[in-house]
Protein backbone atom coordinates (compact mmCIF):
# COMPACT_ATOMS: atom_id res chain seq x y z
CA UNK A 1 0.00 0.00 0.00
CA UNK A 2 1.63 3.41 -0.80
CA UNK A 3 -0.80 5.91 -0.52
CA UNK A 4 -2.37 6.95 2.86
CA UNK A 5 -1.14 9.14 5.85
CA UNK A 6 2.64 9.07 6.72
CA UNK A 7 3.14 6.68 9.81
CA UNK A 8 6.17 7.29 12.40
CA UNK A 9 7.66 3.82 14.11
CA UNK A 10 9.60 4.58 16.81
CA UNK A 11 12.14 2.27 18.07
CA UNK A 12 14.40 2.58 20.99
CA UNK A 13 17.66 1.07 20.65
CA UNK A 14 20.12 -0.04 23.21
CA UNK A 15 22.40 -3.40 22.78
CA UNK A 16 19.76 -5.66 21.23
CA UNK A 17 22.39 -6.49 18.00
CA UNK A 18 21.42 -9.95 17.64
CA UNK A 19 17.69 -9.10 17.25
CA UNK A 20 17.84 -5.67 15.58
CA UNK A 21 18.10 -6.68 12.55
CA UNK A 22 14.69 -8.88 12.53
CA UNK A 23 13.38 -6.56 14.03
CA UNK A 24 13.54 -3.63 11.91
CA UNK A 25 13.29 -6.16 8.64
CA UNK A 26 10.00 -6.52 9.59
CA UNK A 27 8.69 -2.87 9.81
CA UNK A 28 10.29 -2.29 6.23
CA UNK A 29 8.48 -5.42 5.44
CA UNK A 30 5.44 -4.03 5.78
CA UNK A 31 2.10 -3.42 3.10
CA UNK A 32 1.69 0.25 4.06
CA UNK A 33 4.93 1.81 2.56
CA UNK A 34 4.23 5.62 3.48
CA UNK A 35 6.54 4.88 6.52
CA UNK A 36 9.56 6.98 8.59
CA UNK A 37 11.21 4.98 11.18
CA UNK A 38 12.86 6.54 13.82
CA UNK A 39 15.60 4.28 15.26
CA UNK A 40 16.58 5.98 18.55
CA UNK A 41 20.33 4.75 18.93
CA UNK A 42 20.13 5.15 23.12
CA UNK A 43 24.13 5.07 23.64
CA UNK A 44 24.25 1.48 22.47
CA UNK A 45 27.84 0.04 22.74
CA UNK A 46 27.09 -3.36 21.32
CA UNK A 47 27.64 -2.03 17.71
CA UNK A 48 24.33 -1.31 17.09
CA UNK A 49 24.59 2.29 16.12
CA UNK A 50 26.68 1.21 13.45
CA UNK A 51 23.74 -0.97 12.50
CA UNK A 52 21.12 1.80 12.71
CA UNK A 53 23.24 3.86 9.99
CA UNK A 54 23.53 1.27 7.47
CA UNK A 55 19.73 0.87 7.46
CA UNK A 56 19.56 4.30 7.00
CA UNK A 57 21.71 4.52 4.00
CA UNK A 58 19.52 1.45 2.62
CA UNK A 59 16.57 2.30 3.15
CA UNK A 60 15.85 6.37 2.77
CA UNK A 61 12.87 5.85 4.45
CA UNK A 62 14.56 5.14 8.21
CA UNK A 63 16.16 7.65 10.02
CA UNK A 64 18.71 7.47 13.52
CA UNK A 65 19.17 9.64 16.04
CA UNK A 66 21.91 8.70 18.28
CA UNK A 67 21.93 10.24 22.49
CA UNK A 68 23.51 9.05 25.30
CA UNK A 69 21.95 6.57 27.06
CA UNK A 70 19.13 8.03 28.80
CA UNK A 71 16.55 5.40 29.08
CA UNK A 72 13.73 4.13 27.08
CA UNK A 73 11.78 6.84 27.96
CA UNK A 74 14.04 9.08 26.93
CA UNK A 75 14.56 7.55 23.67
CA UNK A 76 10.71 7.46 22.48
CA UNK A 77 10.44 10.94 23.60
CA UNK A 78 13.44 11.96 21.02
CA UNK A 79 11.43 9.90 18.59
CA UNK A 80 8.29 11.48 18.88
CA UNK A 81 9.79 15.12 19.06
CA UNK A 82 11.30 14.04 15.41
CA UNK A 83 8.22 12.33 14.20
CA UNK A 84 6.02 13.77 11.77
CA UNK A 85 3.82 10.87 10.84
CA UNK A 86 -0.15 11.27 11.24
CA UNK A 87 0.13 7.95 13.37
CA UNK A 88 2.56 6.91 15.85
CA UNK A 89 3.32 3.84 16.33
CA UNK A 90 6.53 2.15 18.97
CA UNK A 91 7.90 -1.16 18.64
CA UNK A 92 10.94 -2.98 20.65
CA UNK A 93 14.33 -3.32 19.25
CA UNK A 94 14.29 -6.63 20.26
CA UNK A 95 10.79 -7.90 19.08
CA UNK A 96 9.52 -8.17 15.74
CA UNK A 97 5.82 -7.25 14.14
CA UNK A 98 3.72 -8.61 11.40
CA UNK A 99 3.63 -7.46 8.36
CA UNK A 100 0.09 -6.00 7.90
CA UNK A 101 -0.17 -4.22 11.30
CA UNK A 102 0.08 -0.89 9.99
CA UNK A 103 -1.95 -1.76 7.06
CA UNK A 104 -5.34 -2.86 8.95
CA UNK A 105 -5.01 -0.89 11.81
CA UNK A 106 -4.82 2.82 9.63
CA UNK A 107 -7.36 1.33 7.48
CA UNK A 108 -9.81 0.31 10.50
CA UNK A 109 -8.77 3.99 12.73
CA UNK A 110 -9.57 6.17 9.15
CA UNK A 111 -12.61 4.48 8.16
CA UNK A 112 -14.29 4.37 12.14
CA UNK A 113 -12.77 7.64 12.97
CA UNK A 114 -10.83 6.29 16.11
CA UNK A 115 -8.26 8.46 18.26
CA UNK A 116 -6.72 4.63 19.74
CA UNK A 117 -6.52 1.16 18.14
CA UNK A 118 -5.19 -1.72 19.70
CA UNK A 119 -4.61 -5.52 18.68
CA UNK A 120 -3.26 -8.52 20.56
CA UNK A 121 0.57 -9.46 21.23
CA UNK A 122 1.92 -12.92 20.68
CA UNK A 123 4.69 -13.42 23.85
CA UNK A 124 7.58 -15.80 22.52
CA UNK A 125 9.40 -17.66 25.10
CA UNK A 126 13.21 -18.24 23.88
CA UNK A 127 13.08 -20.81 26.43
CA UNK A 128 10.56 -22.80 25.79
CA UNK A 129 8.63 -22.37 23.21
CA UNK A 130 5.34 -24.32 24.45
CA UNK A 131 5.03 -21.51 27.11
CA UNK A 132 4.54 -18.64 24.45
CA UNK A 133 1.08 -17.09 24.55
CA UNK A 134 -0.79 -14.32 23.42
CA UNK A 135 -2.22 -11.52 25.30
CA UNK A 136 -5.06 -9.05 25.00
CA UNK A 137 -8.84 -9.04 24.10
CA UNK A 138 -9.35 -12.38 21.69
CA UNK A 139 -12.42 -10.21 20.01
CA UNK A 140 -13.35 -7.07 18.40
CA UNK A 141 -14.81 -4.46 20.26
CA UNK A 142 -15.70 -1.10 19.98
CA UNK A 143 -16.10 1.95 21.89
CA UNK A 144 -17.59 5.52 21.56
CA UNK A 145 -17.23 7.60 24.71
CA UNK A 146 -20.09 10.39 24.96
CA UNK A 147 -19.87 10.82 28.63
CA UNK A 148 -17.14 11.30 31.74
CA UNK A 149 -18.47 7.76 33.34
CA UNK A 150 -18.43 6.06 30.36
CA UNK A 151 -14.57 6.95 29.67
CA UNK A 152 -13.85 6.00 33.50
CA UNK A 153 -15.31 2.60 33.32
CA UNK A 154 -13.16 1.85 30.08
CA UNK A 155 -9.91 3.50 31.71
CA UNK A 156 -10.80 1.75 35.21
CA UNK A 157 -12.77 -1.70 33.52
CA UNK A 158 -9.76 -2.30 30.47
CA UNK A 159 -6.69 0.12 30.35
CA UNK A 160 -5.68 -0.10 33.96
CA UNK A 161 -7.31 -4.02 34.37
CA UNK A 162 -4.67 -4.53 31.57
CA UNK A 163 -7.64 -5.93 29.65
CA UNK A 164 -6.35 -5.06 26.40
CA UNK A 165 -2.07 -5.36 27.09
CA UNK A 166 0.24 -2.78 28.75
CA UNK A 167 2.27 -2.52 26.24
CA UNK A 168 2.70 0.79 24.09
CA UNK A 169 3.95 -1.63 21.40
CA UNK A 170 0.63 -2.86 20.79
CA UNK A 171 -1.38 0.65 19.63
CA UNK A 172 -1.70 3.25 17.34
CA UNK A 173 -1.78 6.46 18.48
CA UNK A 174 -2.78 9.70 16.69
CA UNK A 175 0.37 12.10 16.97
CA UNK A 176 -1.90 15.64 16.68
CA UNK A 177 -3.36 14.27 19.75
CA UNK A 178 -0.08 13.47 21.39
CA UNK A 179 1.08 16.76 20.77
CA UNK A 180 -2.01 18.89 21.95
CA UNK A 181 -1.98 17.16 25.03
CA UNK A 182 1.74 17.78 25.21
CA UNK A 183 1.89 14.00 26.27
CA UNK A 184 5.39 12.39 26.60
CA UNK A 185 6.74 9.54 28.30
CA UNK A 186 8.02 10.04 32.23
CA UNK A 187 11.75 10.50 32.16
CA UNK A 188 13.74 8.02 33.55
CA UNK A 189 11.31 5.84 34.43
CA UNK A 190 12.39 2.23 34.24
CA UNK A 191 9.20 -0.19 34.22
CA UNK A 192 5.48 0.77 33.34
CA UNK A 193 6.62 3.92 31.49
CA UNK A 194 4.27 2.36 29.01
CA UNK A 195 0.92 2.07 30.80
CA UNK A 196 1.09 5.76 31.92
CA UNK A 197 1.53 7.14 28.23
CA UNK A 198 -1.26 4.86 27.44
CA UNK A 199 -3.57 5.77 30.27
CA UNK A 200 -2.80 9.29 29.90
CA UNK A 201 -3.46 9.13 26.07
CA UNK A 202 -6.89 6.76 26.19
CA UNK A 203 -8.34 9.37 28.88
CA UNK A 204 -8.58 11.82 25.81
CA UNK A 205 -9.57 9.71 23.17
CA UNK A 206 -13.11 9.89 21.77
CA UNK A 207 -13.58 6.49 20.70
CA UNK A 208 -11.32 3.18 20.89
CA UNK A 209 -11.12 -0.25 18.55
CA UNK A 210 -9.66 -3.38 19.08
CA UNK A 211 -8.45 -5.80 16.94
CA UNK A 212 -8.39 -9.33 17.87
CA UNK A 213 -5.29 -10.25 15.80
CA UNK A 214 -1.63 -10.69 17.25
CA UNK A 215 0.22 -7.96 15.46
CA UNK A 216 2.86 -7.80 17.96
CA UNK A 217 5.66 -10.43 18.81
CA UNK A 218 7.13 -9.97 21.56
CA UNK A 219 10.88 -11.91 22.90
CA UNK A 220 10.10 -12.54 26.26
CA UNK A 221 14.19 -13.67 27.17
CA UNK A 222 16.45 -12.87 30.85
CA UNK A 223 17.08 -9.66 29.48
CA UNK A 224 13.48 -7.99 29.73
CA UNK A 225 12.98 -5.11 32.00
CA UNK A 226 10.39 -6.66 33.75
CA UNK A 227 12.43 -9.90 34.40
CA UNK A 228 15.16 -8.06 35.74
CA UNK A 229 13.65 -5.47 37.96
CA UNK A 230 12.98 -6.79 41.80
CA UNK A 231 9.74 -6.55 43.55
CA UNK A 232 10.60 -3.47 45.79
CA UNK A 233 12.04 -1.87 42.91
CA UNK A 234 8.55 -2.77 40.77
CA UNK A 235 6.53 -1.53 44.00
CA UNK A 236 8.62 1.99 43.91
CA UNK A 237 8.44 2.59 40.28
CA UNK A 238 4.31 2.00 40.35
CA UNK A 239 4.08 4.56 43.42
CA UNK A 240 5.81 7.35 41.44
CA UNK A 241 3.30 6.66 38.25
CA UNK A 242 0.36 6.15 40.57
CA UNK A 243 1.19 9.36 42.87
CA UNK A 244 1.69 11.74 39.76
CA UNK A 245 -1.83 10.58 38.67
CA UNK A 246 -2.86 12.94 41.43
CA UNK A 247 -1.39 15.94 39.40
CA UNK A 248 -4.10 15.08 36.82
CA UNK A 249 -7.29 16.60 38.90
CA UNK A 250 -6.32 19.83 38.40
CA UNK A 251 -6.16 19.44 34.16
CA UNK A 252 -9.57 17.26 34.32
CA UNK A 253 -11.69 17.78 37.56
CA UNK A 254 -14.58 15.92 36.79
CA UNK A 255 -12.68 12.93 34.74
CA UNK A 256 -9.56 12.58 37.33
CA UNK A 257 -11.08 13.35 40.67
CA UNK A 258 -11.70 9.74 41.71
CA UNK A 259 -7.49 9.29 40.92
CA UNK A 260 -7.96 6.93 44.37
CA UNK A 261 -10.04 4.47 41.97
CA UNK A 262 -7.04 4.73 39.17
CA UNK A 263 -4.28 4.75 41.81
CA UNK A 264 -5.86 1.57 43.78
CA UNK A 265 -5.96 -0.91 40.29
CA UNK A 266 -2.99 0.01 39.26
CA UNK A 267 -0.92 -0.28 42.84
CA UNK A 268 -3.34 -3.81 43.64
CA UNK A 269 -1.82 -5.58 40.54
CA UNK A 270 1.67 -6.29 42.40
CA UNK A 271 -0.16 -7.81 44.96
CA UNK A 272 -2.23 -10.62 42.51
CA UNK A 273 0.81 -11.67 41.43
CA UNK A 274 1.11 -15.80 42.29
CA UNK A 275 -2.37 -15.64 44.18
CA UNK A 276 -3.46 -18.87 42.60
CA UNK A 277 -0.10 -21.08 43.35
CA UNK A 278 -0.84 -23.46 46.44
CA UNK A 279 1.57 -21.75 48.61
CA UNK A 280 1.04 -17.93 48.83
CA UNK A 281 3.80 -16.24 51.07
CA UNK A 282 1.45 -13.73 52.62
CA UNK A 283 4.43 -11.92 54.18
CA UNK A 284 5.30 -10.76 50.96
CA UNK A 285 2.31 -9.03 49.84
CA UNK A 286 2.42 -7.40 53.38
CA UNK A 287 6.09 -6.25 52.42
CA UNK A 288 4.84 -4.89 49.19
CA UNK A 289 2.02 -2.87 51.38
CA UNK A 290 4.93 -1.53 53.50
CA UNK A 291 6.61 -0.34 50.50
CA UNK A 292 4.09 1.52 48.95
CA UNK A 293 3.68 3.14 52.44
CA UNK A 294 7.44 4.34 53.15
CA UNK A 295 7.15 6.07 49.80
CA UNK A 296 4.27 8.55 50.36
CA UNK A 297 2.12 7.55 53.47
CA UNK A 298 0.32 10.49 54.30
CA UNK A 299 -0.97 10.56 50.75
CA UNK A 300 -1.76 6.35 50.03
CA UNK A 301 -4.27 6.68 53.32
CA UNK A 302 -5.75 9.73 52.48
CA UNK A 303 -6.97 7.81 49.00
CA UNK A 304 -7.43 4.96 50.73
CA UNK A 305 -10.03 6.97 53.34
CA UNK A 306 -11.46 8.38 50.32
CA UNK A 307 -11.94 4.93 48.48
CA UNK A 308 -12.98 2.86 51.84
CA UNK A 309 -15.69 6.58 52.09
CA UNK A 310 -17.01 6.21 48.31
CA UNK A 311 -18.03 2.51 47.94
CA UNK A 312 -20.72 2.95 45.59
CA UNK A 313 -18.77 5.30 43.39
CA UNK A 314 -16.09 2.62 43.02
CA UNK A 315 -18.50 -0.47 42.44
CA UNK A 316 -20.53 1.82 39.68
CA UNK A 317 -17.34 3.15 37.51
CA UNK A 318 -15.63 -0.51 38.02
CA UNK A 319 -17.79 -3.40 37.93
CA UNK A 320 -18.13 -5.56 40.75
CA UNK A 321 -15.06 -8.01 40.55
CA UNK A 322 -12.80 -5.36 40.24
CA UNK A 323 -14.29 -3.23 42.69
CA UNK A 324 -14.53 -5.43 45.11
CA UNK A 325 -10.44 -5.71 44.60
CA UNK A 326 -9.84 -2.23 45.19
CA UNK A 327 -11.79 -1.56 48.43
CA UNK A 328 -9.85 -4.50 49.94
CA UNK A 329 -6.36 -3.21 48.89
CA UNK A 330 -7.23 0.07 50.56
CA UNK A 331 -8.72 -1.29 53.70
CA UNK A 332 -5.42 -3.68 53.75
CA UNK A 333 -3.76 -0.41 53.62
CA UNK A 334 -5.58 1.02 56.52
CA UNK A 335 -5.98 -2.16 58.75
CA UNK A 336 -2.47 -4.23 58.12
CA UNK A 337 -3.83 -6.87 57.44
CA UNK A 338 -3.30 -8.58 53.89
CA UNK A 339 -6.08 -11.25 55.10
CA UNK A 340 -8.78 -8.19 53.95
CA UNK A 341 -7.01 -8.15 50.75
CA UNK A 342 -6.85 -12.09 50.20
CA UNK A 343 -11.07 -12.01 51.29
CA UNK A 344 -11.97 -8.95 48.32
CA UNK A 345 -9.82 -11.04 46.34
CA UNK A 346 -11.52 -13.99 45.90
CA UNK A 347 -14.91 -12.49 46.40
CA UNK A 348 -13.38 -11.25 43.11
CA UNK A 349 -12.37 -14.21 41.86
CA UNK A 350 -16.04 -15.71 43.00
CA UNK A 351 -17.71 -12.70 40.99
CA UNK A 352 -15.65 -13.01 37.84
CA UNK A 353 -16.53 -17.08 37.49
CA UNK A 354 -19.94 -15.98 37.54
CA UNK A 355 -20.09 -13.49 35.43
CA UNK A 356 -18.22 -15.29 32.56
CA UNK A 357 -20.56 -18.20 33.36
CA UNK A 358 -23.48 -15.87 32.39
CA UNK A 359 -21.79 -14.46 29.32
CA UNK A 360 -20.85 -17.82 27.80
CA UNK A 361 -24.53 -19.21 28.48
CA UNK A 362 -25.93 -15.92 26.96
CA UNK A 363 -23.66 -16.91 23.67
CA UNK A 364 -24.84 -20.30 23.50
CA UNK A 365 -27.93 -19.41 23.77
CA UNK A 366 -27.87 -16.59 20.98
CA UNK A 367 -25.84 -19.09 18.90
CA UNK A 368 -28.59 -22.07 19.22
CA UNK A 369 -30.96 -18.94 18.54
CA UNK A 370 -29.11 -17.75 15.50
CA UNK A 371 -29.25 -21.39 14.65
CA UNK A 372 -33.11 -21.46 14.42
CA UNK A 373 -33.47 -17.66 12.86
CA UNK A 374 -34.10 -15.89 16.03
CA UNK A 375 -31.03 -15.02 17.53
CA UNK A 376 -29.34 -11.61 16.81
CA UNK A 377 -26.50 -11.33 14.37
CA UNK A 378 -23.06 -8.65 14.77
CA UNK A 379 -19.93 -7.83 13.76
CA UNK A 380 -18.40 -5.73 16.59
CA UNK A 381 -18.83 -6.40 20.52
CA UNK A 382 -19.34 -3.50 22.19
CA UNK A 383 -18.95 -3.51 25.77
Amino acid sequence: MKNGSLVSIIVPVYNTRNYLKPCVDSIRAQTYANLEVILVDDGSTDGCGKLCDAFALEDPRVQVIHQENSGVSSARNAGLDMARGAYIYFVDSDDRVAETMVEESVAVMEAEDCDLCAWRIRIENEENASKSRCLGCPKTVFFRFSTVLEKQKFLTRWILNNRLGWSACCQAFRRDLIERHQLRFLPGQKICEDIDFYFRYAAYCRSFRGIPKPFYIYRQHAGSTMHTSVVREQAAWKFRIARSWGELVSVDMELFRPVYIFSGIFLSTLLTKGFFKAAVNKRKQTQILNYYLEEDRDWLTEQARLALKNRAEILRICGLPLGLRVCGFYKSLLTGDILDFYKAFWLQAGCRTLLNLKRNLASSTNDFLLKIGLGRSGGEGRE
